[in-house]
């Protein structure tokens, strides 16, 4: 039987803390040959060419910025690591949705239903991705995602296994899906055999 690698994900707060620095902890103690990110939403930065086309154009989406994933880019690309998109263009979300989440505005029942079913698409094609990924390597492979993707009920922890979830939290191990109110915030980990 082949071992499939551990899978490692780490949690995104998508800003309000400075999310890089556990990233770049992570990628330096587990080297991987892949990172896979949601915020990179379609694009697969596997060559050289590709990041500096990146870095050229300065654009990723309407609900993803450059300055976004600038430092996640650069420092896989100094590292010679292919940085992977799992996600759909503009996480799925037309451009009224879109402008609505972007500006945190109120949306409407119906408009809520259709989120909750893009999120549901998003997490079976986070899936996909990941065990498409998992053939291509025996190195560990470093997945971030959004801390919601990561919650106890979510998809990924349902369905996969050999993982570890390294997440910001609060002082009740509480994976972070906002800011905390106490200001303080830890990392915990989760460990799936």
């Amino acid at each position: 039987m082949i071992k499939k690698p551990l899978l490692i994900f780490i949690g995104s707060t998508h800003g309000f803390i400075n999310d890089f620095l556990k990233q770049k902890e992570i990628m330096f103690k587990y080297k991987p040959k892949f990172v896979l990110s949601e915020e990179l939403e379609d694009l697969k930065l596997d060559s050289k060419e590709k990041f500096k086309e990146l870095f050229k154009k300065k654009t990723i989406s309407n609900m993803t910025s450059f300055e976004e994933v600038k430092d996640l880019a650069k420092f896989c690309l100094k590292r010679k690591t292919k940085l992977i998109g799992i996600d759909f263009p503009n996480f799925g979300f037309n451009e009224p949705l879109q402008r609505k989440i972007k500006n945190q505005e109120k949306v409407s029942k119906k408009e809520e239903e259709e989120i909750n079913k893009i999120l549901k698409m998003r997490e079976e094609k986070h899936l996909r991705e990941i065990l498409i990924y998992q053939k291509k390597t025996k190195h560990p492979i470093v997945i971030i995602l959004g801390c919601w993707h990561l919650r106890e009920e979510s998809l990924l922890r349902n369905k996969l296994k050999n993982y570890k979830i390294i997440s910001p939290c609060d002082k009740n191990k509480k994976i972070l899906l906002s800011p905390p109110k106490d200001k303080e915030i830890f990392y915990c980990e989760v460990i799936k055999k």
